[in-house]
């Protein structure tokens, strides 16, 4: 099973920001990949789908902001 770090695209400043959230996945990308692209046509993980109930603050703006767009949520394996 591979770590991953969860990056949102920001729409308070248009960067990707890292979340501080970290998942476990059996079939994860093996390079920085949104969750549209590597689950296309496939239901996403619970550990996945549950992140668009979360909202993140941006450390640009310091305004809360919430990401639902899979192609705007990205997985970063972390290596061992």
């Amino acid at each position: 099973m591979a770590k991953y770090s969860i990056h949102v695209f920001c729409n308070e400043c248009t960067d990707v920001h890292p979340t501080g959230i970290v998942i476990n996945l059996d079939d994860g990308p093996v390079n920085k990949a949104s969750i549209g692209d590597t689950y296309a046509g496939k239901e996403l993980p619970i550990e996945v789908a549950t992140l668009k109930n979360n909202t993140f603050t941006c450390p640009n703006t310091s305004k809360p902001f919430s990401q639902s767009d899979n192609d705007q949520v990205f997985l970063v394996p972390i290596s061992n």
